[in-house]
């Protein structure tokens, strides 16, 4: 029996940069999007200040198993993120970053893919909303945008069931503006692997 292997997405930051937030959001999304999606997620040892992840998986069909290990997708928030888990990108990757305080990307991120996306997404969110809370959904547009893995309108929709009502038009202004901030799209697979399961 063949099974696909579902696309696996991290969206990691520091404690109360809204990763979980913005990884439950690409998980509802693509549920709307009639996806299969296993969403977990790890909060550091501190709300904030600490590392915390949001990981899912997306697919066409049933999950079999609800981790990965290697993440084609991932949307890295904060400096210190970027250089603990950059490491888990499969090649060819699809990487998303925000320079805003990175001072020294690392080199060996290149020899892994070239499809990097960089953008100073909290500095973004304090130019155009006068506020940084919204540089989560400033990179989720973008994310959406370059990988084409769930729809826009899915991704609107899955804000107005997860944040709170007084808070929706924001994060939907930001995502928004994160979709039409980023032109270049990338194949998350030049084809989708396929392992299988006994004999034929």
């Amino acid at each position: 029996m063949a099974l696909s292997e579902p696309i696996a997405v991290r969206v990691a930051g520091s404690g109360g940069q809204g990763s979980v937030l913005a990884g439950r959001i690409l998980a509802q999304a693509a549920v709307f999007d009639g996806k299969y999606v296993v969403q977990t997620q790890l909060y550091g040892a501190q709300v904030r200040g600490g590392i915390s992840h949001c990981d899912v998986l997306i697919d066409d069909n049933w999950i079999d198993f609800p981790e990965a290990t290697q993440f084609d997708v991932m949307y890295l928030m904060h400096p210190d993120v970027v250089r603990t888990y950059y490491k888990l990108l499969r090649v060819n990757g699809v990487l998303l970053l925000d320079y805003t305080y990175l001072q020294n990307m690392p080199q060996k991120i290149f020899t892994l893919t070239k499809k990097v996306i960089a953008l100073p997404l909290e500095r973004m969110a304090i130019d155009k909303f006068k506020t940084p809370i919204v540089s989560n959904m400033i990179g989720l547009g973008a994310l959406v945008k370059a990988t084409r893995l769930v729809s826009i309108e899915s991704l609107r929709k899955a804000v107005e069931e997860t944040v709170s009502e007084r808070y929706v038009k924001m994060n939907i202004e930001a995502i928004e503006y994160g979709y039409e901030s980023v032109t270049k799209e990338y194949r998350i697979r030049s084809e989708q692997k396929v392992r299988t399961l006994g004999f034929e």
